[in-house]
């Protein structure tokens, strides 16, 4: 178990400390350990959408050992080429010292890349777009990304769940992707929940949507119909709940 692992099993001992063992109790679990992360998002420099398949990625630098994926774990495994990645708290960035560390991302058929992350007291969150270019291939212009539509606000409150610990409930704070359910598009990313909560100005009113996670080197998803201003929206996180 991980120290940032043990964070958590802390956290849940201090609350179940205080209610009796005959209590209908419900733990709720905040994923903010990590307060400083890194959203990595690997794609084929190509098209800038696309993931390059059996992509991996090594960690290296300064601050290596002290590095984590947001569950608390030392395994850097990308999930359609997505992960989150940061320091433990011991090792947080403070006003005189930053964090850093290297990520190399290698996948079959494509030059591999290197890219320094920094860490600093005044940033907890930040995006590296990794885009990767096939061997042989000259890339002369990156794609343009198209500019996100602006719609009325939509309140999402996201609750993870777990079908083998039905005492437990997840309140993500973790990068949100999505797309229109039905069209197989690629995943976007839509913005940073706290706690589970996120307002955005990206969903239309009247349709539906696919949202989601990446934890613990696995995906998880939920569709949602959008026709309100505020929805709470629960994702089933699988065996997540195991190691709380």
């Amino acid at each position: 178990m991980s120290k940032i692992q043990k964070l958590l099993f802390v956290l849940l001992i201090a609350i179940t400390a205080c209610k009796k063992p005959t209590d209908n109790l419900k733990v709720v679990v905040d994923t903010d350990i990590i307060k400083y992360t890194a959203l990595i998002q690997v794609t084929d420099a190509a098209n800038g959408i696309s993931v390059p398949a059996n992509a991996t990625l090594t960690v290296s630098g300064a601050n290596a050992n002290d590095i984590y994926e947001i569950s608390g774990k030392k395994q850097f495994k990308l999930t359609n080429g997505i992960i989150t990645i940061g320091p433990d708290p011991d090792a947080a960035p403070t006003a005189d010292k930053t964090a850093s560390c290297n990520i190399q991302i290698s996948a079959p058929g494509y030059n591999t890349t290197t890219k320094s992350v920094t860490f600093t007291a005044d940033q907890k969150q930040q995006i590296i777009n990794v885009a990767l270019v096939k061997t042989g291939v000259v890339v002369t212009a990156p794609p343009v990304s198209k500019p996100q539509p602006v719609y009325e606000s939509v309140s999402l409150n996201f609750t993870g769940t777990c079908a083998s610990r039905k005492d437990v409930e997840i309140r993500p704070s973790m990068y949100l992707f999505y797309r229109e359910t039905g069209t197989n598009a690629a995943y976007q990313y839509l913005g940073y929940m706290e706690k589970g909560s996120i307002t955005v100005t990206t969903l239309q009113k009247g349709k539906t949507y696919d949202f989601q996670l990446i934890y613990g080197g696995k995906s998880y998803t939920q569709t949602q119909l959008i026709d309100e201003t505020n929805y709470d929206v629960k994702v089933d996180m699988g065996d997540a709940c195991k190691d709380f």
